[in-house]
């Protein structure tokens, strides 16, 4: 046995040395021998775009919720990455500032992984291990921070520094350790410098914080935002930043992320938590789709796609509500949540079935409404029950919106009445208790005089 492994050890560490891989250690015995070293890659870069058809087995990552416990804001699509992502992540957050420097990234969980031959840059093993720690990392900081809006990921190179490994010839196989990274950001073609790229960046803060949001409550800042980037902004493939924040908010000319991308930079401003969404993907045709997911004061999360809305090309005056502020049940018939895809895992947060406004544990809330009048004016009070000097006005059963002592579907007519501007309603018709009436409640009121009539049948 020894005499065999000699010769063969000697063999290879000749061949080793020709090749500009350096073994450090080798032990034999009767049982064992192991040869131990280290592969340079540090010339080599791998380009994210670029894997040339490998098959990838990439980490599971846990969802993303509303919870705020793990860190961070607790709903960003950074907060739950693995340990090795989350410090990519860490790192390329700081690309804020822009810079084309290189960013070395020591992985804390080292990885281990094996091959029955001695990898090169090409080899998938290595691909693995270098893209799984670090993919999912570049579009989850791309999609949590629009500002850094000159990253083509793309592009973005990798090196994978250096890789020790062991060689144990009694089972002829290798194992790898691969402990840090080297990054080099690239920028879109779009951008001739590095000066040019901080110019846009001006550009961007000052939009961002320019962008005049009306409404009083969350969800009508949300159609203000929503209806105002479609009117600023038009589908077109051809612009030079339709793939950025900029195509919405700096200069028009948009695809599905710009949209999406300029969306989330508003909600961000205005502190609403709100997510992009990648999806839709097609894999033969390499197309996909960008929506967003915003987090409303009932804890769920309902479904935004800006881009589908914008109806009317460079008009700017036809804006549709189609795909704002919807459950899964709707939404999911022509959306399709994409977590794995190309070298990327990532996981949303999971919409609420029904439509906002439709949240069956607010539209069960009993609450009551009175009239309250004086000699000059009528006032409507909407949550709670008021009172006089005398005596409590009578409580009306919940859905009894015209007060005539049971509900029918006189009450749909009354609270749709009110919504259309046809006629003023005299009593309250807030049906889920938001302090304001609109077509959310003409839809629970639907809800409740359907229920009725099927009872009745």
């Amino acid at each position: 046995m020894k005499f065999f492994l000699r010769p063969a050890l000697s063999a290879m560490i000749s061949l080793s040395l020709a090749i500009g891989i350096t073994p450090f250690t080798v032990f034999a015995d009767d049982t064992q021998s192991i040869e131990t070293g280290v592969i340079d890659f540090s010339d080599e870069q791998l380009i994210l775009g670029e894997n040339n058809g490998i098959s990838l087995n990439l980490p599971d990552v846990t969802a993303v919720s509303a919870d705020d416990s793990v860190s961070g804001k607790g709903w960003l699509l950074g907060d739950y990455l693995d340990a090795n992502n989350k410090a990519v992540y860490a790192e390329m957050a700081k690309l804020v500032t822009p810079t084309l420097d290189s960013i070395t990234v020591q992985l804390p969980e080292p990885v281990e992984f094996t091959a029955s031959s001695m990898i090169t840059s090409n080899s998938p093993e290595l691909y693995n291990a270098v893209f799984g720690s670090c993919s999912s990392a570049f579009n989850a900081v791309l999609f949590d921070m629009p500002e850094i809006f000159w990253v083509d990921h793309n592009k973005i190179s990798v090196s994978p520094d250096e890789v020790r490994y062991s060689y144990n010839f009694m089972k002829r196989k290798y194992t790898y350790t691969l402990s840090s990274l080297t990054i080099t950001p690239s920028c879109y073609s779009t951008f001739a410098d590095l000066d040019e790229i901080i110019e846009y960046k001006g550009l961007l803060e000052k939009a961002v914080a320019d962008f005049e949001v009306e409404g009083d409550t969350t969800v009508e800042k949300l159609k203000d935002i929503h209806d105002k980037i479609a009117n600023f902004t038009y589908y077109d493939m051809t612009a030079d930043f339709s793939g950025s924040a900029l195509g919405s908010l700096v200069t028009s000319g948009s695809v599905c992320e710009s949209y999406a991308k300029g969306f989330k930079l508003i909600c961000d401003r205005e502190n609403i938590p709100c997510v992009c969404v990648f999806g839709n993907y097609n894999a033969d045709e390499q197309a996909a789709h960008m929506w967003n997911y915003v987090l409303m004061e009932d804890n769920c999360w309902y479904a935004v796609d800006v881009t589908w809305d914008d109806k009317d090309g460079r008009d700017g005056i036809e804006v549709a509500d189609t795909y704002f502020m919807k459950g899964s049940d709707d939404f999911n018939t022509n959306h399709t949540p994409c977590e794995s895809y190309s070298t990327v895992k990532l996981k949303y947060p999971e919409l609420a079935e029904w439509n906002y406004g439709e949240n069956p544990a607010t539209a069960t809330t009993t609450t009551t409404s009175t009239k309250s009048t004086t000699t000059a004016t009528k006032t409507t009070t909407i949550s709670t029950k008021a009172t006089t000097t005398t005596s409590p006005e009578k409580e009306f059963e919940y859905g009894d919106l015209n007060h005539d002592g049971k509900i029918s579907i006189a009450d749909l007519v009354y609270c749709s009445y009110h919504v259309l501007g046809v006629e003023e309603a005299e009593y309250s018709c807030d049906l889920n208790n938001d302090n304001r009436v609109d077509v959310f409640d003409v839809v629970i009121m639907r809800q409740i005089t359907d229920k009725l009539l099927l009872q009745k049948n």
